[in-house]
């Protein structure tokens, strides 16, 4: 009965949070949001199905969010945004700042024509050892070998082996939803223990060869760069996540490393970073706070610049199932749902 009540009452607050949330009131506190983005695909693209629904919008809602945000918001890049409060400047009354993470090639591919169409600026925050190479995200990689029907090799690996029931019930024909439960169960482990995992059964002979680069190349990077709507920050060098898992040398590699990489790289000032996962402990908040101006993290909130800790800036992560149309996007846009 609870879950029938709630099915009952959901259109009901998606449509009150759409139109009575914070987004909707005219703006003039100064307030910040700053919305996440993974992966802009179309459902045509092969690599649409290897994605978490979590991580992905397609680029027709992606556009209708951009035409939104001008009509709702002083859409300003983050960089802007935060270089203002630090100079005691006026904030505009409401504004939105877009990010993207990781640096993926369908950002290139079509995301980027949206941005420009729309003259609208974005963040894009990049794993910087990662550009240019034939890096593959584990969760993706995962995805690939039980759709390829790897999971009897998978299952003989001791960290895999607890999961065997559910990565041997994986077919081609398997919801993305029953992948993203897996890939959930498995983030318990290190990036490190599941990558080496993946090497010890030799993952690449157990995929479809010549997987396509899942992250832009450089020269891809210098393009969204050089457009002057899109400014780069930070997402470490390898994506690790941020936590007691590593030691004090690697969070200096991840942090500070990946800043001077990418300045070298892009010739730019690199003054913003973001948190791998939303992961990170003091360690790691402490020399991102000595080597940015800013970073975010993956908290859902508006930032308030009475009470904004700059360096924990809180995000609305977005994604097709939450904002597939103006009246989802709106709610999410409340921050209640």
């Amino acid at each position: 009965m609870n879950n029938l009540l709630k099915s009952a009452l959901k259109p009901v607050l998606i449509s009150f949070a759409s139109y009575f949330g914070p987004h909707a009131r005219k703006g003039n506190s100064g307030d910040l949001w700053i919305l996440m983005y993974h992966r802009i695909l179309p459902a045509h693209d092969a690599r649409f199905q290897l994605e978490e629904p979590g991580m992905l919008v397609k680029p027709e809602t992606f556009e209708m969010h951009v035409k939104e945000i001008k009509r709702n918001f002083d859409l300003i890049s983050l960089g802007e945004w935060v270089s203002a409060k630090e100079r005691g400047e006026k904030l505009p009354p409401k504004a939105c700042a877009i990010t993207f993470d990781d640096g993926w090639l369908d950002n290139f591919e079509y995301a980027l024509p949206i941005l420009k169409n729309e003259a609208a600026p974005a963040t894009l925050f990049v794993v910087a050892d990662k550009i240019g190479t034939d890096f593959q995200f584990w969760p993706n990689i995962v995805s690939i070998l039980l759709l390829n029907g790897a999971a009897k090799a998978m299952c003989l690996h001791p960290l895999f082996e607890p999961l065997s029931a559910k990565l041997t019930a994986v077919t081609s024909s398997s919801s993305r939803d029953e992948l993203a439960n897996i890939i959930l169960h498995l983030k318990k482990f290190s990036d490190e223990a599941i990558f080496s995992a993946l090497e010890d059964i030799s993952w690449r002979s157990l995929c479809p060869a010549n997987l396509p680069p899942a992250l832009m190349d450089w020269d891809q990077l210098k393009a969204m760069q050089n457009t002057g709507l899109v400014e780069i920050g930070s997402h470490t060098c390898t994506h690790r996540r941020l936590t007691n898992f590593l030691q004090p040398n690697e969070l200096e590699h991840e942090i500070v490393t990946s800043k001077l990489k990418l300045q070298e790289k892009l010739n730019t000032p690199v003054n913003l970073f973001c948190f791998p996962n939303g992961d990170y402990n003091q360690e790691a908040l402490s020399l991102v706070m000595q080597n940015y101006s800013a970073a975010v993290t993956t908290r859902r909130g508006i930032n308030l610049p009475s009470n904004t800790n700059l360096h924990e800036l809180t995000r609305i992560g977005l994604h097709e199932e939450v904002s597939q149309n103006k009246e989802k996007f709106r709610a999410r846009l409340s921050g209640w749902l």
